[in-house]
């Protein structure tokens, strides 16, 4: 039997191939290394060490660190990452799907009527909210068994296996199975911008890229601005129900206002993050990045200003396991914005090739490959490190600058082990990590391929 035309071209026809993108890869690698540097800075300076009071911390080191302390309240950036790459494979599959059907449809001028309940479609969806369902049950577990301690409900609470390592004793805190951590707030928000994405696209939506824009950008603000009426009228009541033993609705307001990493006003990362995927997948021009971050990182910044400026800002160490204030949040927006900017411009835009830039942002794509992984288990590492490393110093005078380099050199080993880790790794591609659990738990539960063209 012979095989028609159109069969044997979709036969010859080479698999569409997908480019990544790079600066998103190369960004969430760096942000990557600042929690490995991070993390245990603040355990030295603040909870299991206190080396050096935050007041005694030299100008010197305050003016290398201030950018990248600024960023250690930035954890919601990860969410921008995650929805940037969410928006931007999801547009690409919905437009792969519209251009099937138009090759089937004699009106090539028609627009296409999308319904998310064609299996193709469905197929997509499904995917991706079975990726988010896996990282909550990570970020229980993170929030359970390995995250550092922190101050907690008026004290510092400490979860199973980490807090053995730091205070030698099984004293498990069940309360802080109610915190929502950084993991936690990209898989609550990735469900909810699957869901976002499927409205805004469903019908005649994707073919209405300036009404998208403006519902995102007026997310983004409006969720601003409620973020202190939730916290007005819900803070109280989390701690009271989480006080009386009301778990039910403390699981509930955890999802709301819950710390420290609520969703008011940390979505809002995740909107930004849909505007630039779905931006990269329009190919929009560079002008379009540039005006975008631009104009939010002014806004941002001149509003974080005008409330520092009435305020006043206060920021101490025990405040990071509570609610960090507005003004902080807001101004960790437009940091951010700056950042991925500054990202877009050198990696998106490089006049290097793609394979020049690529060498030239290994480490940090290294690092971006497990992001997930390190942010839970960096915890294991660096206290089980504390513990031989710090009796080493006692030998040595203990002044300012033995600990500052005491500090430096602890940090920087800390980098340094998890980027050994990384390579040796990379051999195993990256085998029994959260993410390559991820895609395991995916492929299973999305058997069937739809193909897309019929």
């Amino acid at each position: 039997m012979k095989m028609s035309i159109k069969a044997m071209k979709q036969k010859n026809q080479k698999p569409e191939h997908r480019k990544r993108l790079l600066y998103l890869d190369s960004i969430r690698g760096l942000a990557t290394m600042i929690i490995i540097f991070v993390h245990p800075l603040a355990h030295l300076m603040f909870w299991d060490m206190k080396l050096i009071p935050l007041e005694e911390l030299s100008i010197f080191a305050i003016i290398i660190l201030a950018p990248i302390l600024l960023l250690a309240t930035s954890s919601p950036a990860f969410l921008l990452f995650s929805v940037n790459a969410l928006s931007y494979n999801f547009y690409l599959d919905v437009k792969k799907y519209i251009k099937s059907k138009s090759e089937n449809n004699l009106d090539h001028k028609k627009q296409i009527d999308i319904s998310f309940k064609d299996p193709a479609l469905s197929r997509i969806v499904k995917k991706n909210l079975i990726s988010y369902l896996v990282l909550s049950v990570a970020s229980l577990a993170h929030v359970f068994l390995f995250h550092y301690g922190l101050n907690w409900n008026g004290s510092v609470q400490h979860t199973l296996i980490t807090g053995i390592l730091e205070t030698g004793s099984f004293n498990i805190d069940y309360e802080v199975f109610f915190q929502t951590d950084a993991i936690g707030l990209i898989a609550f928000s990735g469900l909810f911008n699957v869901g976002l994405l499927v409205l805004l696209l469903r019908k005649q939506g994707y073919y209405k890229p300036k009404r998208n824009l403006l519902i995102l950008l007026g997310l983004i603000i409006v969720w601003y601005l409620l973020s202190p009426l939730f916290h007005y009228l819900l803070d109280d009541l989390f701690w009271e129900s989480l006080n009386d033993g009301r778990y039910g609705i403390t699981i509930i307001l955890k999802f709301i206002v819950g710390p420290p990493m609520s969703i008011f006003p940390n979505f809002a990362f995740g909107f930004a993050g849909i505007i630039y995927g779905i931006a990269f997948a329009q190919e929009k021009s560079r002008a379009f990045f540039r005006k975008l971050a631009f104009y939010l990182s002014i806004l941002f910044i001149s509003v974080s200003g005008i409330l520092i400026l009435f305020n006043g800002f206060n920021l101490s160490p025990e405040s990071f396991g509570l609610f960090l204030p507005l003004e902080l949040q807001i101004l960790d927006f437009a940091v951010i914005q700056i950042y991925v900017i500054i990202f877009i411009e050198l990696v998106r835009y490089s006049k290097k090739s793609r394979k020049q830039i690529y060498k030239s942002t290994l480490i940090w794509q290294r690092f971006g490959n497990v992001t997930m992984t390190a942010y839970i288990f960096e915890s294991v590492l660096c206290i089980l490190n504390m513990k031989w490393y710090i009796p080493l110093w006692e030998m040595f005078p203990q002044t300012s600058l033995i600990l500052h380099l005491e500090l430096l050199i602890f940090v920087l080993m800390q980098v340094a082990l998890w980027y050994g880790i990384i390579l040796l790794w990379e051999k195993k591609k990256f085998k029994f990590s959260v993410e390559w659990f991820t895609s395991v738990v995916r492929k299973k539960l999305v058997k069937k391929k739809v193909e897309i063209a019929n």
